[in-house]
């Protein structure tokens, strides 16, 4: 699937620094109330502001990979935090997951949107770019090859925190038939990116 242009030069990074795989050993739920407003991105393609993800938790979560257990699909899940965990929706569509919690622990947050972000004197980019699941992988030129491998120089792909922190929302998952109700999903209310717009929304604790 190629690639879809998101305006960064191969030599630019976005400002801020990379999270640490301490970020990610926490609960699922916590790390993606965290991730959104952090930028996502892969060297030599770009990336975006992320303002949507949903948690999948290791237990009392039916909608979760691993709630059966573990398999050779789901094995990358078991992996130490920050490890990439890629699968394919529906036979196409490639999906882009950040392990969490300790190694062992099925845990992971899915990425479904982000606000693509120009490198400087480019020209302003689709906001729709990366507006759901599928289109962040597409965006970002990702297939499965990607799974197992631990974020940063190993991968080329990583999360950057510039310090800005926006109010987050949490929602019910949506696009899963079990466990829709669990409130974790979680967005920056207003942004063009979402891949749909909430219909109700709370405030998601800030973790400690």
């Amino acid at each position: 699937m190629p690639v879809v242009a998101i305006g960064a030069p191969r030599s630019w990074r976005p400002p801020g620094s990379p999270l640490r795989p301490d970020f990610f050993d926490r609960s699922a739920d916590q790390v993606a109330a965290d991730l959104v407003g952090k930028i996502l991105w892969r060297d030599g393609v770009g990336g975006g502001r992320l303002v949507e993800v949903e948690a999948y938790l290791p237990s009392d979560d039916p909608a979760c990979h691993a709630a059966r257990g573990r398999t050779r699909r789901n094995d990358a899940m078991f992996g130490r935090p920050g490890t990439v965990y890629v699968y394919l929706s529906y036979g196409i569509h490639v999906l882009l997951n950040l392990v969490c919690e300790s190694e062992g622990v099925p845990a992971a947050v899915l990425m479904r949107a982000f606000e693509p972000l120009a490198s400087p004197g480019e020209p302003r980019l689709d906001p729709r770019v990366a507006a759901g699941p599928g289109l962040v992988g597409r965006a970002l030129g990702l297939d499965l090859s990607w799974n197992g491998v631990r974020l940063g120089c190993e991968a080329r792909l990583g999360v950057f925190d510039d310090g800005f922190a926006p109010a987050v929302e949490t929602t019910e998952r949506i696009g899963i038939s079990m466990g829709r109700s669990l409130p974790l999903r979680f967005i920056l209310p207003g942004s063009r990116s979402l891949s749909r717009a909430p219909r109700r929304g709370i405030p998601a604790g800030r973790p400690s």
